[in-house]
């Protein structure tokens, strides 16, 4: 499970994204004080986030199959901050696999809600677009609902966020800068190894378009946006994988089915302006 589960439980508290995204005092004395998440992507090679509650600070590690520790990509905190360790596509990407392989996490947006942070908007980028997957991704955070109580509205349970701290915290920090910055150590930074996870995630995901049910006739459907024929067409071509069948079976939760909807219609893994490719060029 690559997120714990005492990390998921504080993520239904409105208080504790108050203070994850500084706008709010670290609790004193917080239980528990230090948490680590760490999302897999495939072949040994994942991302780590490390949070110190206590103190306020996070960090982001990149492991490999040859790493006993995560290599340090970047760190956030109210006055030592390095948090320019991801691009948008790349958060992005990762997301939709971890989301792909842990039926636990129906939506991407536990990942990127946790990692955007480290994701700073950079000239490259489609700001309105990266606000859009933000926006989807604080939306897609909801108060789990006992079982009892499940049926037969249980996806719509009710959002951790309120429209106004939504708004809030799409105020993504370092918009604008120049380039896709690194932290400042660029020189230690894990280029390849990141070209190498990034490579990864691009060919798992691939790998699911790929497969012989993804069918013309389900990508259409994809495109029409048609969840109850799509649905219909993936159980018809003999499609298994339960994040995809959930997402579309009734009653529809529209944050759940959008991301489902949007990676069967796409022609490529991601687009290609969200290249994940690694030049080191323009590092400041």
């Amino acid at each position: 499970m690559p997120v714990p589960d005492a990390l998921r439980t504080l993520s239904h508290d409105p208080a504790f994204w108050a203070d994850y995204f500084f706008r709010a005092t670290p609790e004193a004395d917080p239980e528990p004080a230090e948490l680590r998440a760490t999302f897999p992507v495939a072949g040994g090679y994942a991302l780590v986030l490390d949070l110190d509650r206590a103190y306020g600070t996070y960090a982001l590690g990149l492991r490999t199959p040859v790493s006993g520790e995560p290599i340090p990509m970047a760190w956030d905190d109210r006055s030592r901050w390095h948090p320019h360790g991801l691009r948008w596509p790349e958060l992005d990407l990762v997301g939709r696999v971890v989301a792909l392989d842990d039926p636990s996490l129906p939506h991407p947006g536990l990942s990127v809600a946790l990692l955007c942070r480290f994701a700073p908007i950079t000239a490259e980028d489609d700001a309105a677009a990266v606000r859009d997957l933000l926006g989807a991704a604080l939306r897609s955070l909801r108060v789990p609902v006992p079982p009892a109580e499940q049926e037969p509205l249980f996806r719509y349970s009710p959002r951790v966020l309120s429209e106004e701290q939504v708004t809030d915290y799409l105020d993504v920090p370092g918009e604008g800068v120049a380039g896709t910055l690194r932290y400042a150590g660029s020189d230690v930074f894990p280029f390849d190894e990141l070209a190498e996870l990034v490579r990864l995630a691009r060919q798992r995901v691939g790998r699911l378009v790929a497969e012989p049910w993804c069918t013309e006739r389900v990508r259409s459907l994809a495109r029409q946006r048609d969840t109850t024929a799509l649905l219909s067409a993936l159980e018809a071509a003999g499609c298994d994988h339960p994040t995809l069948l959930d997402a579309l079976a009734d009653p529809v939760a529209p944050t759940e089915a959008a991301w489902v909807v949007d990676l069967l219609a796409s022609d490529l893994p991601v687009p290609l302006r969200w290249d994940g490719g690694d030049k080191k060029r323009g590092w400041e």
